[in-house]
C-alpha cells in the first residue's frame, strides 16, 4: 500500500488495521497518517475501540483518538485566545475545558442545565437592587436545593474541574463550584464576582451599597473582608490587597488548568499534562 496516497473512509478503515501490525514503523506510519485526517477518522476510531476485534489495535485507536480530539481541543483554545473578549468568556472556557475529559461532550447540554438552574431562582428573586438577601436566596437553592457540596471525599478527582462532571454530580472544588456559581449569578444578572485568592477561590458581591464575600464550597458561607483576611493567615499567608482583587475569565480559567495538571500529575498521566500545560501557555500568551 501507498501510505502517502488515498483518502476517505476506505484509507482510515485501511490505517486503523495497520494499527496492530507486528512492525512498529508500520504502525507509526499508520499514526502519523490517521492524525493528518484528524476528525474525519474520529468516528472510525471509536468504532474501534470498542470493537471485538484485537486488543492491540483498540489500545492504539483509544492513543490517536485521544490525540486528535486533544489537538482539536487545543486549536479551539487557540482561536479563542487569539480572538479575547467577548469570545474568550468563563462558560466558553470552562465547557471547552470539560471537553478534555469528555471529547463527545455537547457544550450545549451545559447551557442548557445553568440556563435552567437561573430560571428555577430567577421567578423568586425579589424585584428591588439585589441585596444579601438576594444572595441568600440563591444560596438556599443552589446548596440545600439542588445539593451542590464540596468534594472532600476525593478532592483530587479531576471530574471535580470540569462544568459538565461538577453539574451532574452536584460535587467539586471551590474553583468549579465557584464558576457555577458565577455562571448563574450572571444570568440573573447579580453582581458577583471571582476572587482568586491563594489556595481557595470565593466569590464577592458587590451592589454598590453592600459588598461581601461568598465561599461557594462551604455551602455559600458569606464572608466578611475581615474573615478573609483571618482565613489566609490560617493558612500561613501575610495579606496582601491583591488577594481579594477581582479575578478575569482568562486567569479563572487558566486555575482550572493548573488544577488539572495537579491532579493528572498525582496520576502521572504525563500526556494529559502536557496538553493541559500547552492550553495554559496559549491562554497566557495573549493576555
Amino acid at each position: 500500500m501507498d501510505y502517502e496516497a488515498g483518502s476517505g473512509a476506505n484509507e482510515i478503515r485501511a490505517l486503523i488495521n495497520l494499527l496492530g501490525d507486528d512492525d512498529a514503523a508500520i504502525r507509526g506510519i499508520a499514526r502519523d497518517r490517521l492524525l493528518h485526517h484528524g476528525q474525519e477518522a474520529a468516528d472510525y476510531l471509536r468504532e474501534a475501540c470498542i470493537a471485538d476485534g484485537e486488543g492491540k489495535v483498540r489500545i492504539e485507536a483509544r492513543h490517536v483518538l485521544e490525540q486528535i480530539n486533544h489537538e482539536d481541543l487545543l486549536g479551539s483554545f487557540h482561536l479563542i485566545s487569539l480572538l479575547g473578549e467577548p469570545h474568550l468568556n468563563l462558560e466558553t472556557g470552562a465547557t471547552l475545558l470539560a471537553r478534555f475529559g469528555s471529547p463527545d461532550l455537547r457544550t450545549e447540554a451545559c447551557k442548557q442545565q445553568l440556563d435552567e438552574l437561573a430560571d428555577r431562582v430567577r421567578l423568586r428573586l425579589p424585584l428591588r437592587t439585589p441585596s444579601d438577601s438576594t444572595i441568600r436566596l440563591l444560596n438556599h437553592f443552589l446548596f440545600y436545593e439542588e445539593g451542590f457540596s464540596a468534594n472532600t471525599d476525593d478532592y483530587y478527582n479531576a471530574d471535580n474541574s470540569f462544568i459538565n462532571c461538577v453539574l451532574e454530580m452536584r460535587r467539586g472544588i471551590p474553583i468549579s463550584l465557584s464558576v457555577i456559581y458565577l455562571l448563574v449569578a450572571r444570568r440573573l444578572q447579580l453582581p458577583v464576582i471571582g476572587i482568586g485568592m491563594p489556595v481557595h477561590f470565593i466569590c464577592k458581591f458587590d451592589n454598590g451599597d453592600n459588598s461581601f464575600y461568598i465561599d461557594p464550597f462551604n455551602q455559600g458561607q458569606v464572608m466578611t473582608r475581615a474573615d478573609c483576611v483571618q482565613f489566609l493567615r490560617r493558612c500561613g499567608y501575610l495579606f496582601k490587597e491583591s488577594y481579594l482583587a477581582p479575578t478575569s475569565d482568562r486567569d479563572i480559567l487558566i486555575r482550572m488548568v493548573r488544577n488539572l495538571i495537579q491532579a493528572y500529575t498525582q496520576n502521572n498521566a504525563r500526556r494529559k499534562v502536557a496538553v493541559l500545560e500547552r492550553i495554559v501557555a496559549l491562554l497566557k500568551a495573549y493576555e
